[in-house]
């Protein structure tokens, strides 16, 4: 691995020699493999996998699987994220006692938001925004496979929610960055990288965390992270925000065998994380949680002008039925869908759809089809999805993958006409509508896998309890990996 000569000067005056050593070995070893398993869906362990300690439903697996063809990925049974990154669990579960709004600001492709979700109190709210179109698209579809009806999902830009007037306990900040933390992982990145890169992100930073610094609520948590290693995207960018928005620097729980080092920066003498490979196992990563004070102006800035949506919520619906506890739910009927919001996500949902970009929100029950609502793929994967609302075929391994791949599919026989849900392993997957001399595949057409590629041997499952099966382990172009 050939790194840029500046970035090797800046990083081993950073770092020190023994520490920047360690950090060389480290970017020449094989990358760790780590998943966060989805405690709302799978109750179990991955056979082989050793438990990661600051997360307590991440593991790191002991070889690569084709997790692209495994169903359970795809059903939302766990999330492929670097062990870095989990280290939000532990922040979260340190400081967050009680239900609280939180807002995930930067958050495609979804890896921290569903840990936020692992860690939040029952009775939270999650709000997760991207502002690129396309990328909160991934953002969307990662939620929906979490299954958990309790996320607003926007594509809006940070200054649109520091105009929103909305408020939130917890904001997390995984800002753009330089992306120094993932040279093992993505070399690409290598030849991306310059000075004045990291100039610019830096001074984006400041200008993102200065938008949601107005959206905390006074006395409420600030998530501050990058997966760089500069000081100037890190310890300066953070001592900035305590010493011009009177942030407190928090200290978060470690244990020195976990490897996660401190500030490197005399511009920040205060307590933060930092994960370097050959010293942790993991990618690179910075973290600093921060308070906002109490006392801080609690001036609310005024919403913008409402925007009347007809957005207003409707009597239940006879859809209302396929969820567990309808009555949990207010409802609401767009152009083409009706969507089931939990009423504890109501007023920030409301508010949401006059002042941003929704994507996504609650659980969308169906879409109109004419006189017709078919069921949608948020119903499928949602965990308030009542275990008798529709009939259930269960797929073979080579049968769910021809389903993931929005191909053809042969229902089991007996299987009754009408909406059918697709299961594997006994995880969902999707709907079907069976017509009886054929099935139409239901499966969202921009989910589907693309790839043509078969493991070795077949295409065989990464089950729980079975052990892990790795296939080939070569890497298709849209397989979820280590993420952020």
């Amino acid at each position: 691995m050939t790194l840029p000569d500046s970035f090797t000067q800046y990083t081993r005056q950073l770092m020190g020699d023994a520490l920047f050593g360690r950090l060389l070995d480290g970017l020449a070893e094989e990358p760790p493999v780590s998943i966060r398993t989805n405690p709302a869906k799978c109750r179990l362990k991955p056979a082989g996998g050793q438990p990661v300690p600051w997360c307590g439903c991440g593991y790191w697996l002991p070889w690569r699987p084709a997790f692209t063809f495994d169903p359970l990925l795809h059903a939302g049974w766990y999330y492929v994220q670097e062990a870095a990154s989990m280290f939000l669990h532990r922040v979260i579960s340190q400081y967050v006692t009680r239900p609280v709004r939180m807002l995930d600001l930067c958050a495609a492709p979804g890896g921290k938001s569903t840990c936020a979700l692992g860690a939040l109190p029952a009775g939270s709210v999650l709000m997760c925004n991207e502002p690129e179109p396309r990328r909160a698209q991934i953002l969307a579809e990662n939620i929906m496979k979490w299954g958990l009806p309790g996320v607003i999902v926007t594509n809006s830009l940070p200054r649109d929610y520091a105009r929103s007037g909305l408020k939130f306990d917890v904001v997390l900040c995984d800002v753009p960055c330089s992306g120094e933390g993932m040279f093992r992982k993505d070399p690409a990145s290598i030849g991306e990288w310059s000075a004045q890169n990291v100039e610019r992100c830096a001074a984006l930073q400041r200008e993102i965390v200065a938008g949601a610094w107005q959206c905390l609520r006074p006395g409420g948590l600030l998530v501050y992270s990058t997966c760089t290693f500069n000081a100037r995207e890190n310890e300066e960018n953070v001592a900035w925000i305590c010493s011009e928005l009177g942030a407190e620097l928090l200290p978060a729980d470690c244990d020195e065998a976990w490897g996660v080092g401190g500030s490197l920066s005399a511009a920040l003498p205060g307590p933060v994380c930092r994960f370097i490979p050959g010293v942790s196992r993991s990618e690179g990563l910075f973290m600093a949680a921060m308070r906002k004070p109490a006392d801080a102006d609690a001036t609310e800035p005024a919403p913008r002008r409402k925007q009347k949506k007809g957005r207003t919520p409707a009597a239940a619906p006879a859809q209302a039925a396929w969820l567990r506890r309808p009555a949990d739910f207010d409802y609401f009927s767009g152009q083409d869908s009706i969507v089931a919001v939990p009423k504890s996500l109501t007023p920030l949902y409301d508010t949401a759809q006059d002042t941003l970009r929704v994507v996504h929100a609650g659980v969308t029950l169906g879409t109109l089809r004419g006189r017709d609502v078919v069921p949608h793929q948020s119903l499928a994967l949602s965990v308030e999805l009542a275990d008798d609302a529709f009939p259930r075929a269960e797929l073979t391994h080579n049968d769910a993958i021809s389903y993931l791949r929005r191909l053809p599919v042969s229902l089991p026989e007996g299987t009754p006409r009408g909406f059918v849900l697709a299961t594997c392993g006994g995880a969902a997957l999707g709907f079907v509508k069976n017509l009886g001399a054929r099935a139409n595949n239901l499966y969202p057409q921009e989910w589907r896998i693309r790839s043509t590629h078969t493991p070795d041997g077949g295409l065989r499952p990464a089950l729980f309890g079975s052990g892990w099966t790795p296939g080939n382990p070569q890497t298709t172009q849209e397989e979820q990996t280590e993420q952020r």
